[in-house]
């Protein structure tokens, strides 16, 4: 099917039709999300599942998979430090050690699938399938801009659930610039399958270790400072690329018609 905004606009409501119906029927309070091992399972893995099937099934009708997941815009392999910045952080957090009791192993295993899940999802919507029907009636710049939105406004759901209105606010600003460095990864990449898996990692690693990436007496402490270096990093390789994006429309504009 040819790819139009309009049909990521569908993907966006339907992914975020079913997160909220699910919400609504285990009754969630977002703040609580994390707190226990069936919290993670009703809040994060149910819910999420469903709406990656709804993602996969649509994704098919459409005929969409390769361009969803490989990427033809590549980017100078210097970008590579974008994502290894961004997942520094994860790593002081794992380092320095668990945070509150409830860290078993059912937990962290719940975490993980509901975690992957995520980064499948969220990826899938924002960078992959729905960057493609961006793709088909934007030039790359509002490409990148809308499915940086997109991703930000994902997050205003934990609004109506539970998550105070300066915390939403604030999440779906980190989440724009953090959509940065996503597709900064994913055009040096070239597959939407690292996003996904730098996704999972900083979402479970936020959640498993959060006290301790935070914890002052932690050696590791100031590696969770370098998440704004990679937000810096990744907002300089977007111009890069964006501008390289418009020399090459320019220069097929140029090209005399066959």
């Amino acid at each position: 099917m040819q790819p139009r905004p309009l049909i990521t606009v569908g993907l966006a409501i339907g992914y975020m039709t079913i997160v909220a119906i699910t919400w609504v029927v285990v009754g969630l309070d977002y703040d609580t999300v994390g707190d226990t091992t069936s919290n993670i399972v009703k809040g994060i893995v149910l819910p999420v599942a469903l709406a990656s099937v709804f993602l996969a099934v649509a994704t098919s009708y459409l005929g969409w998979w390769g361009p969803a997941i490989r990427e033809d815009l590549r980017a100078p392999r210097w970008l590579w430090a974008v994502p290894v910045l961004m997942f520094l952080p994860g790593l002081g957090a794992l380092l320095g050690g668990f945070g509150p009791a409830d860290r078993t192993a059912a937990y962290l295993f719940w975490l993980g699938v509901g975690t992957l899940l995520v980064g499948f999802g969220e990826e899938m919507l924002t960078r992959g399938t729905g960057l493609v029907g961006l793709r088909g009636g934007f030039g790359e710049p509002m490409a990148w801009f809308f499915s940086c939105l997109l991703f930000g406004l994902v997050h205003a759901l934990n609004l109506f659930f539970g998550q105070s209105l300066g915390s939403t606010v604030q999440q779906i600003g980190i989440a724009f610039v953090a959509g940065s460095v996503l597709y900064v990864t994913r055009r040096v990449a070239g597959t939407l399958v690292i996003c996904m898996l730098l996704h999972a990692w900083i979402d479970f690693t936020t959640f498993a270790f959060s006290d301790a990436a935070t914890d002052a007496e932690s050696p590791f402490v100031t590696l969770s400072l370098v998440q704004w270096l990679a937000f810096a990093l990744a907002i300089a390789g977007v111009v890069v690329l964006l501008r390289r994006s418009g020399q090459h429309e320019d220069a097929a504009d140029a090209l005399p018609a066959v």
